[in-house]
């Protein structure tokens, strides 16, 4: 059977023996973001089990290592180096209030990829909550510029300006839903305002009962469910006067 060179060992490599120098050498080409895996692959260094054999019986070049490595941008927890740079989430910020699109910004060669921003969103809860706040800036000035259009609209122009106002209207209630969203949140005490709740049933499929009668709902009926009175309140409760 012919030899198969895809199939034969390869050479050991050469054992690399501990040293104070070496160990310097290491942890400063991790401080400064190099990965593990191009580092141990270059001759004259560790194999990756030997460096964390040395990790697992040292405690000095174990604690020096992890330092090195939260420095390079990995967490205690492992993982890719983190790219996050406050600089870059500050000028995001600044752009997005400006009223630039996420990927107006992200077409800059300067600017991170989508994918980062969103990575960014999932660990910085800094970042997301940055992020969350100029979306609602954001919305804030396509209601300016929907007064802008508004006021400049001529009978020429009304047909294209009514489907401008339209989108604006749209993408506001979608940046700040709470603000500009047609549907508004309802706090719970409101429900119990008049002696409890009623709740009504009305016909949302053609398979939808009557909640009483043994019988389809007719197309656009509404029906009794039932009256769910006000919790009761403790007399201690009650604020005086």
């Amino acid at each position: 059977m012919p030899d198969d060179p895809s199939r034969r060992r390869k050479p050991a490599r050469a054992a690399v023996a501990f040293s104070e120098a070496l160990a310097e050498i290491l942890c400063a080409r991790v401080a400064a973001g190099e990965s593990q895996l191009s580092i141990c692959a270059e001759p004259g260094m560790p194999s990756r089990a030997t460096l964390w054999r040395w990790v697992k019986t040292r405690p000095a070049f174990a604690e020096a290592f992890w330092i090195a490595r939260v420095a390079g941008g990995v967490e205690q927890s492992g993982g890719p180096p983190s790219s996050f740079c406050q600089a870059t989430a500050d000028e995001v910020f600044r752009r997005l209030c400006e009223g630039e699109s996420l990927t107006a910004i992200c077409a800059d060669p300067a600017m991170p990829a989508f994918s980062t921003l969103y990575y960014w969103r999932r660990r910085k809860p800094a970042f997301a909550e940055a992020m969350r706040v100029a979306r609602e800036i954001q919305a804030e000035r396509y209601c300016d510029k929907g007064w802008e259009i508004a006021q400049a609209i001529t009978p020429e122009s009304a047909r294209a300006d009514r489907v401008k106002l339209a989108h604006l209207r749209w993408t506001a209630a979608i940046l700040a839903p709470k603000r500009f969203g047609r549907l508004k949140p309802v706090e719970l005490d409101s429900h119990w305002q008049g002696g409890g709740m009623t709740v009504y049933i009305k016909k949302y499929s053609p398979e939808t009962k009557h909640p009483t009668e043994d019988r389809l709902l007719e197309p656009g009926e509404v029906a009794f469910l039932k009256h769910i009175p006000p919790p009761e309140r403790d007399p201690d409760d009650e604020e005086e006067g």
